[in-house]
């Protein structure tokens, strides 16, 4: 999620600095038995050597970092006494760079309100460039000697690039040698816990960004067509303007089993909703009851597929409402799960389409308290419990 940070009181005011927040892998292990609901829990990974965190940092944000500097708070309530990753941030390199010793300062304050004792940076260079880690040892220096003193020990300071990794901390070269050591993407178990939970890893944050966007024009019009020849179609059968009255329970029921057949179909890369489940489910989506049906698989191992979803239609959209709706489902999941940068640009997308859209603005407000994910599913398992009751009972 966007945290914004400010410079402590008494010091010059500073333009705000958007911060991507990692929140441990939030993945349903198990079945509620009193409740029914999922059993979520942060799922402890094992990272036993800097390599294995590089190659984990991706899975934490959603995208491969470029450009950025990445803090990792440890805290020593781990499994079996060991530390583990209790928080994690990306910010902008440029933002770092312009004043270190007080990016420093904002980070351990966060860090150390998630009970962090130790921390670990790494910093990425701008894409493109040569792999010097030289260039950036000063801002290494700042970054970990403002955690010292402040209470955090860095356990590790990092570069990262094309690849490969390099240790700011340590000069042996039998384990740290200067070409750098190459990065073994599968050297955890990270990759296949974020692919359990449906989280797809993408090359950047732009690229995350863009695969966001509304489709092209001709996707948009041909679920725009679709969804005319449905309203056409149910005009003609029931005689009625369509929309003039809520869909019924009955209706209400199908598009939840339309929705959850499509969403056990979900895919990587390139999946996408056939035209005509695209446009009846569309047209469900601004009734709220379809709506926060998607929105409480967040308290269920399908939040992921909640995720995918509601952002494949919100990318189809035709009107405001539909995308507004999906986005914010999106921006649902996406917090359930700790998926920072997801949250925040769904979110954003939401807002613009319907600046005062009620889901999206009660996302917004919580965000920015600082709402972990763990609330969000309470939410959401209740949320599930009252549409239950409500459509056993037709009200």
């Amino acid at each position: 999620m966007n945290d914004e940070w400010r410079v402590a009181e008494g010091e010059a005011s500073a333009a705000a600095m958007a911060a991507d927040r990692f929140e441990g892998f939030q993945i349903a292990t198990g079945v509620d038995a009193a409740g029914g609901g999922g059993v979520f829990g942060e799922v402890t990974v094992k990272l036993n050597s800097p390599g294995q965190v590089a190659a984990a940092v991706p899975h934490f944000f959603g995208f491969v970092p470029d450009d950025s500097v990445v803090v990792l708070g440890l805290s020593p309530h781990g499994a079996g006494g060991r530390s583990s990753i209790c928080h994690g941030m990306r910010v902008d390199l440029g933002d770092v760079e312009r004043d270190p010793a007080r990016f420093a300062r904002w980070a351990v304050e966060r860090l150390l309100d998630e009970h962090a004792v130790e921390a670990i940076v790494l910093i990425y260079p701008r894409p493109g460039v040569d792999p010097l880690p030289s260039l950036y040892r000063r801002l290494s220096v700042i970054l970990c000697t403002q955690l010292r003193r402040r209470g955090l020990m860095p356990l590790d300071s990092m570069f990262v690039a094309q690849d490969r990794w390099w240790s700011f901390l340590c000069e042996r070269a039998q384990c740290c040698p200067p070409e750098g050591t190459p990065i073994d993407p599968m050297a955890s178990e990270v990759a296949a816990l974020s692919t359990y939970s449906g989280l797809v890893v993408l090359p950047s944050r732009n690229a995350l960004a863009s695969s966001l966007e509304p489709y092209a024009t001709a996707i948009v019009e041909r679920t725009r067509a679709a969804c005319t020849a449905l309203v056409e179609a149910e005009e003609a059968r029931t005689g009625e303007r369509w929309g003039v009255a809520p869909p019924s329970w009955q209706e209400v029921r199908e598009l939840w089993a339309l929705a959850d057949e499509v969403g056990s179909s979900v895919e990587g890369p390139g999946w996408r909703l056939p035209d005509d489940a695209a446009a009846r489910l569309l047209l469900g989506l601004t009734d709220v009851r379809v709506r926060d049906y998607l929105a409480t698989w967040c308290a269920t191992e399908r939040a992921g597929q909640a995720v995918a979803l509601s952002v494949e239609l919100a990318r189809r959209a035709v009107t405001a409402d539909q995308a507004a709706a999906g986005y914010s489902v999106a921006a649902w999941a996406s917090w359930a799960l700790g998926w920072g940068a997801w949250a925040a640009l769904t979110l954003d997308r939401a807002l613009a389409a319907i600046p005062d859209y009620p889901l999206a603005v009660l996302i917004q407000a919580g965000m920015e308290r600082g709402v972990g994910p763990a609330l969000v599913r309470v939410a959401s398992h209740g949320t599930a419990r009252r549409l239950e009751s409500m459509a056993e009972v037709g009200v």
